[in-house]
This record gives C-alpha cells, structure tokens and sequence, in this order.
C-alpha cells in the first residue's frame, strides 16, 4: 500500500507539473522532419489528423472547408474566427499551450513578430520554390529572412486613387502642365487617362474650394441637406477630394517624389528612417505648394480644424455614400460598396443604380496621378499570408493545408468570396480577375508600391510618418522643424522598447 502510494504522489506531481508549465512539445521542428510522398506530391498525412484554421470571413472559411472535404474527405478541418490582427498576440499564448490553429491568416508585418519569438514553422525549400513559382515576387519576398521561407502569400493591397466617375464626368477640366491633358473634355478623361500630374490636382481642388459643384447627377440621392438644387455648406465640405489624412499608410506617397524610402532600397535597415532627409523636404514642399496649408489657411481643407478630424467617416465612408469625388484608398473601401451601398441603391432606385448596372460603371480605380517631375508616388502594400503553428499536432497535414490555400481553387475564392486581390502571379488563372477594371486599377498602382518593412523597427515608424504632416498642419511648424520632431519622436519610441 505504502509503495502504490509513492507511486501515486510521483504520477500527480508529474501530471501538475505538466498542468503548470502549460508547454506542449514541438513536433517537428524543421522542415525536414516532414515525410515528403513524391509521387503524390505531398507530405504524408499522420494518422487521425484533423486541423484548425484560423481566419475570420465564415464564408472564405465555409468555402474552404468544402474545397478541402472534396479533396481531403478523411482529413477534418475545422475553423475559428481569429482576426489576422489578432493572430500574434493570440498565438504566444496558445500556441505553446496546445491550443493555437494549426494554420492561420496574417498580415505580412506579423512575420517578423512571430518568427523571433519562435512560433512560426520555417518552410522546407520544396515549399518555398513551389510558392515562388505561382505567386507574385512582391508578395513573396516579405516572408523571407536570410533565404528562408515562413509564411506563403494569399492576397496583395494597397491604396489608389479612387474616383466616383459620374461626379468626376461633370467636373470641368483642371488646368495642368500636363502635356497630353489640356484639352482634357472633363476631370474624368484627365484621371483616367492620366493626364494630369497630382500637384495640379490638388492645386485646382484648391482652387475650386474643395467642394462640389451643385449640378452633379443625382444630388439629391447624395446629400440630405439640399434645396432647391443647392448642397449646403454643411454638407458640401471638403467634397471634391478628401481622405484619411491622419494616417502615415495614406500619406507615405506624399514623401517620395524624390526617392524617399524608409528603411532604405531594401525597407530594412533600421539605421535609415531618414525622415530629416533632404529628399524628404523637397517633396513634402512641392506636394504642399501654397494650398495645403495649416489649420488656420488651408486652401486645400478650409475649415478642417486639426488633421486628426480628416478620418475614415469624414472621407472615406463619405466616398462610398456618393459624397466625395476621389479618394486615396485601398480595395476594402470598394468591398463595402458592393456589399452594402449597391444592393441599397438598386432598392431605393438611387444612383440610376439597375439589375445590370457594374460597381465599375460608377466607381473607377486608377494609380495615384505622378508627380509633376513624371515620377509615379510610392505606395506601402501589404500582403495577407498563411502561416503554419509551430506547434501543431499535424506538422506534414499542415504544410499540405498551406499548399492548399495557394492553390488555383483557393485563390479564386480569395477574389471572389473576399473581394480581396490574389497574390497569383497569372492573373488569368482567376475567372473575372484580368477583366475586372477595379482590381486592376489597384494592381496598376502596385507597380508603384513596396511592402511595408518587415523589422521590428517597423512597428515603431508610423506615428512619427504621420506626425510630420500633423505637425505641419495642427501645429504650425516648418516642414523642417516637423522633420526634426518627427525624427526625435522615432528615436524615443526606440530608446523607450530598448531598440535604440
């Protein structure tokens, strides 16, 4: 009795401390550790597996499970809503604990998050060459660090100029030294031909107000406050052109006429913020000129009291009830549209919106106009990628599921069931994809774009990127003295995360 309760007191402590430490064991390691079946082409299922996918869009995810069931019908996949945003922190607690999907959604900038603390499976070279051969170079690169893969790309955005075409089509043409845009019928053929540079632009929505004129179409499905044909001034503020302008992702574009890239060529050297560089004020002046002003004059937003009021409801949300003309934004703003003003419009009978009316034939998609000196403004992108729990039960069942999600039938939902651009470098592979006008406005725009920088340092650059232009308009200061602030302010966000 007295040795069965040695026994006894020996298992419980083990088992508590199991129950304490909370650690599950890693199954595999490296990605050699995975059974390649080359005449399937694929890894070796174990036996039982059954796994989870972290995403949160039930119907990508219902879609998913069904495309899988039909290929994969033994092996059981499950979902969980986890937003891609949430991943990372969700993921350093339950990952270890046993309890993490075994793959998941994330945006490209997790990576670097997730790879130092040590959750992230590094792909097998067979992976990575396999991904490369299918999916945009662009997407692909942000998930390598010293030649290795890490996650495998779904899906690329970034912003544009976007434009509501039947306002835009009853605007008369700016003025602009353009050389193919002045004899431009109206401000459509100038955007959509590309025949105007983006400081004239601006300059001639100064000029005009930043307001619309009263006899666009359908004005009254448009504005609440109208009478007798005219918009009130409440509404009809700041309506021409407006978008978020506390926001360092919108206005980076602003920054780079003269080649500025922060961190570098590469986007990756932290010792390069370089926001004081030279190149730097030369744009933010020529992209200012005279009518962007500060909160006491601006000609390009009058009456706007402090940037910080310039958010999503005041422009973009605007844009999409048929309020603004253009905004910067990216393809998220257009799938609200179609999901939710469209359907609304065709009911109420607004908009001249009927059963065969495209989102295309109202709303356009361009690249951001170029500079006056004939160079195309850069833009940050971003790519959604899937990633593999280092800690899954199922390591090879995995990896089969990350080769999955880029496959020719995944990818498809990605633009159909998401409204999201897939990361293919075929685009003819995706019914509709090469033919829709929206998408590729935004892939247009994406020639001009670089990844946002995949260094920790990364985390720490956005406030200061916004702050240059919120110390300039909010605060008064010279472009130099915003620089100046602004470089201080990263330098103190480093010292105080021990980065410095």
């Amino acid at each position: 009795m007295k040795k069965f309760f040695i026994v006894f007191l020996v298992f419980t402590s083990l088992v508590l401390l199991v129950s304490c430490t909370g650690k599950k064991k890693v199954t595999a390691k490296f990605a050699d550790d995975l059974v390649w079946n080359e005449k399937k082409g694929e890894y070796e299922f174990e036996k039982g597996a059954e796994l989870t996918l972290w995403t949160d869009n039930e119907a990508f995810a219902e879609k998913v499970k069904a495309l899988w069931k039909a290929k994969y019908p033994d092996v059981p996949l499950k979902w969980e809503n986890v937003g891609s945003v949430d991943v990372a922190e969700k993921l350093k607690l339950d990952g270890p604990a046993g309890l993490g999907g075994d793959v998941f959604f994330i945006p490209h900038n997790s990576i670097v998050d997730l790879r130092e603390t040590g959750l992230l499976f590094e792909f097998h070279d067979r992976d990575a060459q396999y991904i490369k051969n299918i999916m945009l170079e662009s997407s692909y690169t942000v998930t390598l660090y010293n030649g290795k893969m890490y996650a495998a790309p779904s899906s690329v955005e970034n912003i544009a100029l976007v434009y509501n075409k039947q306002i835009l089509a009853a605007i008369p043409a700016c003025e602009t030294t353009h050389p193919n845009g002045q004899n431009a019928e109206n401000l459509l053929k100038q955007v959509e031909g590309e025949k105007i540079y983006l400081e004239d632009l601006l300059k001639c929505v100064a000029e005009r107000g930043n307001k619309l004129p009263n006899d666009i179409p359908y004005v009254a499905d448009r504005f609440e406050e109208v009478t007798n044909g005219v918009i009130s001034e409440v509404e009809n503020k700041h309506t021409l052109l407006a978008w978020q302008l506390y926001d360092a992702y919108h206005n980076y574009p602003f920054l780079t006429k003269y080649g500025y890239r922060v961190f570098g060529p590469t986007n990756n050297d932290p010792t390069k913020f370089n926001i004081t560089d030279d190149t730097v004020k030369r744009s933010i002046t020529d992209f200012t000129g005279t009518w962007y002003g500060n909160k006491d004059g601006s000609q390009l937003f009058p009456g706007l009291a402090k940037i910080d009021d310039m958010g999503w409801d005041q422009s973009v949300a605007r844009f999409q009830k048929g309020q603004v003309a253009m905004t910067f934004t990216g393809p998220w703003a257009i799938s609200d549209i179609i999901n939710n003003y469209f359907p609304k419009w065709l009911e109420e009978g607004k908009m001249g919106v009927t059963s065969t009316t495209k989102v295309s034939d109202i709303f356009g998609v361009t690249a951001i106009p170029k500079f006056n000196n004939n160079v195309n403004p850069t833009t940050f992108s971003g790519v959604q990628v899937t990633g593999m729990n280092i800690y899954t039960n199922y390591p090879n069942a995995a990896m089969n599921l990350i080769r999955f999600l880029v496959s020719d039938e995944v990818m498809r939902e990605v633009y159909l069931t998401l409204g999201k651009i897939p990361a293919v470098a075929d685009s003819s592979k995706i019914p509709g994809l090469k033919d829709d006008p929206i998408s590729q406005g935004f892939l247009e725009q994406s020639k001009f774009s670089h990844a946002m920088p995949v260094i920790q340092e990364g985390n720490y650059m956005w406030d200061p990127l916004r702050d240059v232009w919120t110390y300039i308009f909010n605060d008064k200061m010279t472009i130099e003295q915003a620089q100046q602030k602004s470089a201080s302010d990263y330098q103190k966000k480093l010292e105080d995360a021990g980065r410095s």
